[in-house]
Formats: C-alpha cells, structure tokens, sequence
C-alpha cells in the first residue's frame, strides 16, 4: 500500500538512516493514504520549527505490521494510519531529494552528532575548526555533479578533522550503528510519565466498534489533550455516525493544528450538526476567511448551526469584528444572543432589547 508521510527536512534525514520512530510527545507514527493531507501535515509540522516541509512515499504493508506489532497496534480509518510502534526505513520509495548530502557546517554538526548519538551540547559545534574545514570539503566535491558522497567517505573525513569525537568509537556506515570501546555514561532520558488510564480506555473503546464507544473514546482524548488529538479526529470524520463526526468535530476545536481541506466539504452536510460544527471550526481557523465563515454559519436557516458557530466566538475579538458579533446578538434564538452578549460585556457595544427570544424559525425548539 502507497503511503504518505509528512515532515520536515531535518526529521526526514532522520528517518532515512533511523527508521519512523514515534517521537514524544506522540506514541505513534502516522501517514496518509492520500499526499493532500500529508502535504498540509508537513507544512504545519514545518512552519512550527521553522524548517522546510518535505513528504515522503512509502510503501508499507499493513497487514505484516499487525503481525509484527499486534493487531490493535495498526489502525487505519479514513485514509489515516496510526502505527504504535517502530516502522523500518526500508518502506521509503522516495529519495529525500532536498537532503542529499549535508554541507553547511550546521547541518553537517546535526549529522556527525546523529551518527555518534551524541547530544548537541556534548557533541561537535558548527564553529568547530575540523568542522568548517570538512564542510569546505563537502562544498568542493559537490560541485562536481558526477560524484557524489557515501556515508562511509563522509566519516572517514570527519574522522580526519573531529578524531577527538571519534576516540573509541566505530560506526557502520550502511545503519549508522555506533559501536563503542570504551565505557560511556548513557544519556539520561526523562522518565516516562506515568500512564494515564483514560488513554487505555480511550484506546480499548476505539476498537469496540460502538458509535457511543467511539464518541466516548474521542472525548477522553480530547480531556487529556492527547499529542495526536488532531489525527484521531481526522481518522473519524467520515465515520458513519454523525455523532462520531460531531464529536470529532468538536474535540478538533481544542487544537491547534487543522487542515482545511478536510473539514471544509462537511460544510455542505445535510446533518445540520455536523455542518455547524464543521462550520464552527473553519471559522476558528480560518485565518483570512474567519470572518466570511462566522457570517456563513451565523446566517444558516438552522438554529443548530447557527449556535455552533457562536460557541467559537471566544476565538474573536469583539472589538475588531463587530458586525459579527451583531449578528450573534440580534439572533432570534436566545441561546445565541445570550453568548453573544457574554463576550461583549463592557465592550462598548448598546445593550439589545429587541428580537431576544423571538424565533423566526420553526426548528428553533429543536436545536
């Protein structure tokens, strides 16, 4: 099965010579059968350490996975895959064309101080003298577009120049697997927190297959505020209870990554719950658009949507959006005006007398 992974530049050179690890906070390691979401994954994984988006194709083979790691351990849904556990780097088909061989004298420090699993304070600066001259090096030989470099070569070199950090120490040049003749102390890793067991729940009631289970799962991830919350709504909203889906929808809203590619058809939804909370979170969101869909949501004939999209009015600025929020106050369902009128206490805005628990709409008693 072709699969995608979003990342960055740095995490892909990684994963080349190391394999998909889970990396903390996540337990999991996740790709897309689809390049559109891992494509927006990568951007927002990017723009947070500022670094340049990058997606990788594999080819991974669920079914040998479950067997490897356990059937519960593999999930896919909704064109996501969560893989609790490692997946080797053999399942790459792409080459990571943007990181072919490092050169500057930072990433070439990133890289030596990778091989040698050493951290960044402990290991080679980028201001290193041997460390300059063997980015020259580098410099130099990739001019020449015929020759590339091999890993092995590559630390014969940085043996050469940085031999006070190799002292003691082979590397295999095909994994990277440092083998060390002397005694050195391990990096101390912070301990693990201690297993919170809603996350267990959470995890055993995904797999009951009930659509109050599910529901139930999502809201305890979303109380624990879960790494991978984001991924977990996002395998569930194309599930067939639109339950799951609002519930999904929801929990999304407490998160701070989100795509718009995926939500926005579900503005469309006949289930009036789901379009507004589809609605609701593409307002929350939106960027430049925020103020187009809090308009779109706050004028939808149904009290439904229209009360979805006020609870993500905390998310605005009453001052700065002022027609929106005239909007949510002179709306004929009280429960929309009353949260409207909460937010622009002491605002400057004239109090509403009119139009307070007046329904222009039959439905309204049902929302």
């Amino acid at each position: 099965m072709i699969v995608f992974h979003g990342t960055t530049d740095k995490a892909a050179r990684r994963i080349a010579e190391e394999g998909f690890l889970p990396r903390r906070p996540s337990k999991r390691v996740w790709f897309a059968a689809g390049r559109g979401y891992a494509t927006g994954r990568a951007k927002t994984k990017a723009r947070r350490a500022h670094a340049r988006p990058i997606v990788l194709t594999c080819e991974v083979n669920l079914g040998r996975l479950r067997e490897t790691l356990g059937r519960k351990k593999v999930r896919h849904k909704n064109g996501i895959i969560a893989v609790d556990g490692p997946v080797p780097a053999s399942v790459l088909r792409s080459g990571i064309q943007p990181l072919d061989t490092p050169s500057e004298p930072k990433e070439l420090a990133e890289w030596i101080n990778g091989a040698l699993r050493l951290k960044s304070h402990k290991g080679v600066s980028p201001k290193h003298p041997g460390l300059l001259r063997l980015s020259r090096w580098v410099v130099n030989r990739l001019r020449d577009r015929r020759r590339g470099i091999e890993k092995a070569e590559l630390l014969h070199m940085a043996r050469q120049w940085l031999g006070e950090f190799f002292e003691g120490v082979e590397i295999d040049p095909e994994n990277l697997h440092v083998y060390r003749s002397v005694e050195v102390a391990p990096a101390v890793e912070p301990p693990e927190p201690p297993a919170d067991p809603r996350e267990d729940e959470a995890m055993a009631l995904l797999e009951d297959g009930g659509a109050k289970q599910r529901v139930r799962a999502l809201g305890l991830l979303a109380e624990l505020d879960d790494p991978d919350l984001f991924e977990w709504c996002a395998m569930h909203l194309d599930d067939e209870s639109p339950d799951v889906q609002v519930a999904a929808l929801h929990a999304m809203l407490r998160c701070d990554d989100f795509e718009h590619e995926l939500v926005e058809p579900l503005a469309e939804d006949e289930d009036v719950r789901v379009r507004g909370a589809a609605i609701a979170n593409l307002a929350a969101h939106g960027a430049a658009e925020t103020v187009a869909w809090f308009e779109r949501g706050l004028k939808d004939p149904s009290p439904c949507v229209r009360l979805e999209t006020a609870r993500a009015l905390p998310a605005l600025d009453p001052a700065e959006h002022r027609a929106v929020f005239q909007l949510a106050l002179y709306d004929p369902n009280p429960k929309i005006a009353q949260a409207a009128e909460k937010l622009i206490a002491g605002k400057g805005f004239p109090k509403v007398t009119w139009g307070l628990g007046v329904s222009h709409y039959p439905d309204d008693a049902l929302c």
